[in-house]
């Protein structure tokens, strides 16, 4: 199978998801997990390179933010036999048909490496936490909100590294004044 590594548009939906599959320890490779880690490893990649590293998009589900129709999507990669679901668990039967460039795919192994030792409820919790999640699901009340990408730029705790990277604020979405609450102040 011929192999493309991508530039700027991201990785398809089902190379995403099998390159995480792929990274993943056999007994820690359940649908919990493969939301999370695509969603940290998705908006910490925006948060640093300011691209997409895939087409997935995502939604604000009860558990946390999850890759947007990912039931359907699975079903669908086990139909072609890319995948083998049993219950929870997910088992890649291929590999990716792109790649990451190597630094793209380093940072990301870095994503996955950090947060695939936590357990599926440390990974919810997290998840809970994010800005983007809270935002989408108006702190939530709300499911089933597409999570706008360029959120990502408020999730600055999934970056190792300290940088001093400043945020663009033309870059983050436009907010409606008229809808936030007044909190009290002294």
């Amino acid at each position: 199978m011929d192999t493309k590594t991508i530039k700027n548009k991201g990785l398809p939906v089902e190379d995403f998801i099998l390159y995480i599959l792929n990274k993943l320890e056999p007994e820690k490779s359940d649908k919990i997990r493969l939301n999370k880690l695509a969603f940290f490893a998705e908006f910490a990649f925006l948060n640093k390179f300011n691209q997409p590293l895939s087409t997935v998009e995502y939604a604000g589900a009860d558990l946390g933010p999850v890759i947007d129709n990912y039931d359907a999507i699975l079903k669908n990669m086990q139909e072609k036999n890319l995948i083998k679901m049993d219950g929870y668990k997910i088992r890649p039967l291929a590999s990716p048909s792109s790649q990451l460039s190597p630094e793209h795919g380093a940072f990301v192994d870095g994503i996955i490496n950090k947060y695939s030792v936590l357990s599926g409820n440390e990974l919810i919790s997290i998840s809970h936490s994010t800005d983007s999640y809270k935002i989408t699901t108006n702190d939530e009340k709300v499911m089933g909100g597409k999570i706008n990408k360029k959120l990502a730029l408020l999730e600055t705790f999934l970056l190792d590294d300290e940088t001093d990277k400043s945020v663009n604020e033309d870059e983050l979405p436009a907010v409606d004044r008229s809808q936030l609450i007044q909190y009290a102040t002294r």
